[in-house]
């Protein structure tokens, strides 16, 4: 019996001098807990185009669920908009179920809403999201990716538990994540940051294309950039960019 070809990996460990590895995932975690006693403020109100329900779905990164997107999915909702969680649990990877999950309830909040919506992946979130919006483009206006990689395989202090996850991931969404990056054809706010302390920060930033805004937050960190006030307001900019005006009485019935 001939031997399974062995796994490209999806991920590796930063190289050395890369400020990537044990001591950056723990100022990222000590800078999460910091959120509980110390939460940024919110952009002001005035700040940024007022939605009218439109649909917003929030994908949270690798490793976490939708409690580590509640600050962003509040501001959303301050700032008119239906925001959702992606309801699957912990995100542990690219596996088939969580993904058609996340197809579905993307097809129940454009109906619910009556129009196109735009999701908003946290890290490996934003990668779900840019294979959606490809894949559903009758259902999404726009992306908008925080701190999310784009080139495979990423160089993260998480690599070990990517390795240990990837049997169980879907091989037809990794084959076509390894491939060269296609970005959607829909607007798409890329954020970043050169102080990411999880993912290099280099296989985050696409190609220059017409669609495609480009935003770094020199300052911001990985695991707290839903929670940053700057990339809200970039966030909610951008919704209003893809959105446009839209009246209340536009909407369906609930």
């Amino acid at each position: 019996m001939s031997k399974k070809p062995p796994r490209k990996p999806l991920a590796n460990w930063p190289a050395k001098g890369s400020g990537l590895g044990l001591k950056s995932i723990f100022r990222e975690t000590a800078g999460r807990a910091g959120l509980f006693s110390r939460p940024p403020a919110y952009p002001p109100r005035d700040a940024v185009p007022r939605g009218a329900g439109q649909g917003v779905l929030v994908i949270p990164g690798f490793l976490t669920g939708d409690m580590t997107t509640v600050r962003l999915r509040t501001f959303l909702t301050r700032s008119g908009y239906a925001a959702e969680g992606w309801g699957s649990g912990i995100n542990l990877g690219p596996r088939s179920k969580p993904i058609q999950r996340l197809k579905n309830r993307v097809a129940r909040l454009s109906e619910r809403t009556g129009g196109k919506v735009v999701l908003a992946g946290v890290s490996l979130g934003g990668v779900f999201a840019r294979e959606i919006a490809k894949m559903m483009p009758e259902h999404v206006a726009g992306v908008a990716t925080l701190c999310s990689p784009l080139t495979l395989p990423v160089p993260t202090p998480l690599a070990p538990f990517v390795t240990a996850l990837q049997r169980t991931f879907d091989h037809g969404l990794v084959e076509s994540a390894l491939g060269e990056p296609v970005m959607p054809e829909q607007p798409v706010l890329v954020i970043y940051s050169t102080n990411d302390g999880v993912v290099d920060w280099r296989h985050c930033v696409p190609p220059p294309a017409p669609n495609v805004t480009l935003l770094e937050i020199p300052r911001a960190r990985h695991m707290t950039i839903g929670s940053n006030p700057e990339a809200q307001e970039a966030l909610g900019v951008f919704l209003g960019r893809v959105f446009g005006p839209r009246r209340l009485r536009d909407l369906p019935p609930r």
